[in-house]
């Protein structure tokens, strides 16, 4: 006799810019049934939902956390919203799915974890490059050995972007590549120090172009490149080996990898 698979109903928070993929995703994932979608335009929230959704929607994010139906929630509500929103969210009792940025501090960051731990439930920060079949085909290059001993990083993430007004360019578009460094890096090596310079051209009041340069345990370098303000959109990635150098281009459809196979030659030239 076939047992029926539990359900978890869960609350999608934000219908922005990315919860509507959010929501788009839960409703199609069995075993889940999406419960609500909260946000203060609830007309925008109706609009995500079409007009025959039986989802129910809310401005109030106390009465989602209130409901016994709701036992997880994902939350794509601004930046600077999403440490209060998700502390609320674990002090309820409820497991987290954040979208980045995590909080806009360590110390921020280290609180969520602790409530998370005091309440015994899951808290995740939704990286989502790392589940691509991309960034997997990376890990098992560099993970194996197939390119040889690490050199360097190298990644571009540049577009005409919206100009966030709670975070800088690093914490909007950055976390997508460090997330993806701690994905494909090996054990053995690990950041040592971090240095980063952004500057403001338009008068934003944070920076919108920002380089950050990370030094590896083996020495290599780690190099970060966002930027709010190019008219030409990018997101490339390079990893450079001892025998092989791996080439990630997002945008690319016809070939988004492509591996080179010369490594790093020393010998004296003739």
């Amino acid at each position: 006799m076939e047992t029926s698979r539990p359900v978890t109903g869960i609350a999608v928070i934000g219908a922005g810019y990315w919860g509507p993929n959010l929501v788009r995703n839960a409703q199609a994932t069995p075993g889940i049934r999406l419960e609500y979608l909260c946000d203060l335009d609830v007309e925008r929230a109706r609009q995500v939902l079409g007009e025959y959704s039986t989802v129910r929607v809310s401005s109030s994010v106390d009465e989602v956390l209130a409901d016994p139906a709701v036992s997880a929630v994902a939350i794509a509500t601004p930046a600077g919203t999403h440490h209060p929103v998700a502390l609320r969210a674990l002090e309820a009792g409820k497991h987290v799915l954040v979208e980045k940025p995590l909080a806009p501090t360590y110390e921020q960051g280290r609180l969520l974890v602790e409530a998370a731990q005091r309440h015994d439930r899951i808290l995740m920060l939704d990286h989502t490059y790392v589940y691509t079949s991309a960034v997997r085909h990376i890990r098992n290059l560099v993970r194996s050995g197939e390119l040889g001993e690490l050199l360097y990083l190298d990644s571009v993430r540049i577009n005409l972007g919206l100009v966030q007004h709670d975070v800088d360019v690093i914490w909007d578009l950055a976390p997508h590549d460090l997330s993806i460094f701690e994905a494909i890096l090996p054990d053995d090596v690990w950041p040592v120090s971090v240095s980063a310079h952004g500057s403001d051209p338009v008068g934003a009041g944070h920076s919108c172009v920002a380089h950050l340069t990370i030094r590896l345990s083996n020495d290599a370098l780690a190099h970060v490149h966002v930027n709010w303000l190019s008219p030409t959109k990018l997101r490339t990635m390079v990893i450079g080996g001892s025998l092989r150098t791996v080439v990630w281009d997002d945008l690319n459809p016809s070939q988004r990898l492509s591996v080179h196979d010369r490594g790093v030659d020393l010998g004296a030239a003739g």
